[in-house]
């Protein structure tokens, strides 16, 4: 009896350490790990294709709400910066986040120039954020005697940042330079702000001003409470000057007509000019134009 469950033992051996036997436990057992292998890569690839598509998504609704009109016209249909014509914004894509870089362009005749650039993150999970400025927007302020007053400078380019004076407030100085734009080479286009005497409506501004050489319009965001601070100051240049940067208003062209934009309601306190000196000479002595400052200057040809 014994000897017959030995030999029932000895031969359950010899089956389990048969090489065909063993090759077919390793076989299977490869072919186990080659089956979770590929479920686990094919798992894996779902997985990022997931995550690219949900934070591309994300990423996408935050650019298309970073562009949408309620946020480029934030104020009442107002854009900022005056005498921008247009932008150019390229996107750099990664898994969790998207780089915008922007950049914001003047015209000034026929010419069109970079005047800023600045560089937005857009990540899929927390807030957009700017992360790179361009030079544009950070100034050279610099008394100048010629000038009798502050004149700011664009680092990016150099050229003169143009500045606009509020209706009604008192400064101690009040510049006059159309006249010497006016005086300047007639290969020179340039750029140049009128602040007015008093707010006027798109008609009023239409009949005196016309379109002609009428780049920018520049509508007074101030409130009446921040209007009496700004008078009570002193004659803080930084105060009561507002850089042309960070004025509110919207573009004209001979192809958009006062007449055409919104809000006929709507009070224009200055606006900016181009072209050449004898293309500017039809605004010399108009009696609306209390203060008119040079911007920038380049060559027509």
């Amino acid at each position: 009896m014994n000897d017959e469950r030995n030999s029932k033992q000895n031969s359950e051996l010899d089956f389990l350490s048969d090489s065909l036997f063993q090759r077919t436990i390793k076989k299977t057992r490869w072919k186990q790990f080659g089956l979770y292998t590929l479920i686990s890569i094919v798992t894996v690839i779902i997985c990022i294709v997931i995550i690219h598509l949900g934070t591309e998504y994300l990423i996408n609704k935050k650019i298309q709400a970073e562009n949408s009109p309620q946020v480029r016209f934030a104020r009442g249909g107002l854009v900022k910066g005056a005498g921008y014509t247009n932008s150019s914004t390229r996107y750099r894509y990664n898994i969790f986040s998207a780089e915008g870089e922007t950049i914001y362009y003047k015209q000034i005749g026929n010419r069109q120039f970079v005047w800023d650039t600045k560089t937005k993150k857009y990540p899929a999970i927390g807030r957009v954020e700017i992360i790179d400025r361009g030079s544009g927007m950070t100034e050279i302020n610099q008394m100048d005697e010629d000038a009798k007053r502050v004149v700011r400078y664009n680092q990016l380019n150099n050229e003169r940042i143009i500045d606009f004076y509020y209706p009604k407030i008192e400064y101690s100085f009040l510049p006059q330079e159309l006249e010497i734009a006016t005086g300047l080479d007639d290969n020179t286009l340039i750029e140049v702000a009128l602040s007015f005497h008093k707010p006027m409506t798109l008609s009023e501004l239409g009949e005196i001003l016309g379109y002609k050489n009428v780049d920018w319009l520049w509508v007074n965001s101030k409130t009446k409470e921040q209007m009496d601070k700004i008078e009570d100051m002193q004659d803080s240049d930084s105060i009561k000057v507002l850089n042309g940067n960070n004025a509110y208003g919207f573009r004209v062209a001979e192809e958009y007509p006062y007449s055409d934009l919104p809000g006929e309601n709507t009070k224009i306190s200055g606006a900016v000019i181009s072209g050449t000196p004898q293309e500017l000479e039809r605004f010399l002595n108009l009696d609306i134009i209390r203060v008119s400052v040079i911007g920038a200057t380049i060559d027509e040809y």
